[in-house]
Formats: structure tokens, sequence, C-alpha cells
């Protein structure tokens, strides 16, 4: 049996009438960065000093996809650490609920194809500054936006979750649609997967909720007129194959399969008006042969201007639907 697994490329499909903000660039082929990667995994190793990029739509293909064949589902070795994760991972699970994304089946002349898609256009509730001062990320100046003056409009959607100084923070961007969030954590330690970047993040955030009752550090957690925040602005549609999943074995209910094709594509943007993640799927399988914390009060820098950290999920769930380690400005605005 050949297996074929495709993240499809096609286009957006949103309906007419977005605004124009929301609309993702042409497609990028992966291969053209070379300093960006995907993952299919929350659990797969990541590089050193290289943007790195999580979205689930493959994931949710080939779960219902292997729902589809007969059980049991067993890997033929010898097989890629990768083909190993995607078919282990649970860290993708709930992460949206079953209206937020299409799954379409067709099973025809010996064949099984699986779609899977989801678009989350949040918008914030009030458009934040386009900063005119950029943000020096690495020595290349790149375009911002957030709040430089204080606004009362703005922190009411944008909220302090963990403060330990201007260099290690967590803050969260509250959209119109309340039941998800945006969250920028920087200056998390150096970790091996995203997994273990979400995991250390948390902990940052259980800190900051023990905190935040202690009433001599509270500062930490209020934005004032003191106070001033700014993130580059990000905004791509990549599309790559994963390499390392195709041609992968696998048995079910005593057929065997390859992996003939794994391809993905993910849109995102980040701006001063919201953040879009857009994600697809097709699968088909067709028969064949924490430290000491600052007491002292000052006004806080939240400037993203270093490698951070970007979390997008529903706020009743502990899995993302969107994770990105932002290392370089290859994926940014240039000023």
């Amino acid at each position: 049996m050949t297996l074929i697994v495709i993240l499809a490329s096609c286009n957006s499909k949103k309906e007419k009438g977005v605004p124009v903000w929301s609309e993702l660039p042409e497609v990028t082929d992966l291969d053209s960065l070379k300093n960006t990667e995907f993952v299919a995994t929350l659990e797969n190793p990541i590089q050193k000093d290289k943007n790195v990029i999580y979205a689930p739509a493959f994931l949710f293909a080939w779960k219902t996809l292997k729902n589809e064949l007969t059980v049991p589902f067993k890997i033929i070795e010898p097989s890629s650490n990768d083909f190993k994760l995607l078919n282990h991972s649970k860290s993708f699970e709930n992460s949206l609920n079953a209206d937020e994304y299409d799954i379409n089946v067709n099973v025809e002349d010996g064949k099984i194809s699986v779609y899977a898609y989801f678009n989350k256009t949040l918008p914030f509730p009030t458009k934040l500054e386009k900063l005119e001062d950029p943000i020096l990320f690495q020595d290349t100046k790149v375009n911002a936006f957030g709040m430089k003056y204080f606004d009362s409009k703005y922190i009411e959607f944008t909220k302090i979750l963990y403060y330990k100084n201007d260099d290690n923070f967590v803050l969260t961007f509250l959209p119109k649609n309340e039941h998800h969030e945006i969250i920028l954590a920087k200056g998390l330690d150096s970790t091996t997967t995203l997994l273990a970047m979400l995991k250390q993040m948390n902990q940052l955030i259980d800190a900051g909720e023990k905190e935040q009752k202690k009433p001599d550090i509270l500062w930490k957690y209020e934005i004032t007129e003191d106070d001033m925040f700014s993130v580059p602005t990000i905004k791509f549609n990549i599309s790559t194959k994963y390499k390392n999943i195709e041609y992968q074995k696998f048995q079910s209910g005593g057929i065997s399969y390859i992996v003939e094709t794994a391809y993905q594509r993910t849109g995102f943007i980040l701006n001063e008006n919201g953040a879009v993640v857009e994600s697809e799927a097709i699968a088909a399988a067709l028969e064949s042969a924490m430290e000491e914390e600052e007491t002292i009060r000052h006004p806080k820098k939240l400037i993203f201007d270093k490698q951070f950290f970007v979390v997008i999920k529903r706020i009743d769930q502990t899995n993302p639907y969107f994770a990105m380690r932002v290392d370089n400005v290859e994926l940014m605005e240039k000023k």
C-alpha cells in the first residue's frame, strides 16, 4: 500500500470581504529560506539559530487517516525519529474544538483521502500602534507595533503574565474572540523542543499567578504610564516537505503502507491589527505494492528585540494550535 500525506498549498478558503490586513502573502517554499524550519510536532528536536514553526493541521489529517484504516497500526522498522514522533504525539489533541476546523474523508477505488483545514483570524479589540520607531532585532531594523505612549484602551486586552526584568517576561494579548489568546514570551532558556519551551513558559505563568498575590511586587503585573511594549511585525505563508516522514513504512490490519508525500503549508500574520493562523492538510492512502526576583520598581520596557516564543491557543486548553520560536529577522518586515 502507498500512503500519500499532503498539507496542501492551495489558496485560502476565507470568505470574501475579509480585512486586507488578514490576507496572507503568496506561498514561499521553505527551501528558499536559510534560517527557518517547520516541525510536524511539538516534540520534534529543533535547530539552534533558526525560526521554528508548528501548526497541527498535519496531525489532524494523520489522526483521521489512521482512524479510517484497519487496526492494529504498526510502524515498520527501520523508521525515522520524526515518523515515530508523528505517530506518538498527543500534544495537538483538543487544541481546537471540532467545529473550528474542517475534516473531509473520501473513500473511492481503494483510496482513502482526508482533508483538514483551519483558519483563525483574531483581530484585537482596538488596533494597536504601528510604531514609527523600528525595533533593532539582532542589529537589523524591523517594523514593529505596540504601545509607545500609555493608552487605556490597549491595556484592556494586554496583560503581563510574568515579569522578572525587561529581558525575561511573558505578555498576552486577548483578541475580540474571548476564547483565544496570543502569548509572547521573551527570555526563555535554550531548549531542544517547542514542547519544552511551552512547559517552561507555563511554569513562568504559574509563578506569575503566585506573585500577583503579593502586594509589594504587584507593580510587575500592572501596565502604567511609564511602561511601553513593542513587537516585531511578522507575516509569512510557507510550504515544505517533511523528508524524514516521506517513504516511511507501516502496517494496518496486516496491510503494508508507505508514506509517499508529506507536504505542509502554514500561514501566519502578527501585526497591530491582530493575528492570523492558517493551515491545511490532505492525507490519502492508496493500495499498491526560575531565579531570585527583582524588588526595585522601575518602568517596564517590554521590547521583543531578541529571541522570543509565540503561542496561540484556546484559553480553556493547554495545547496550542500555533507555536513559533522567533530567532531571527527572516520573516519580519525590514525597515
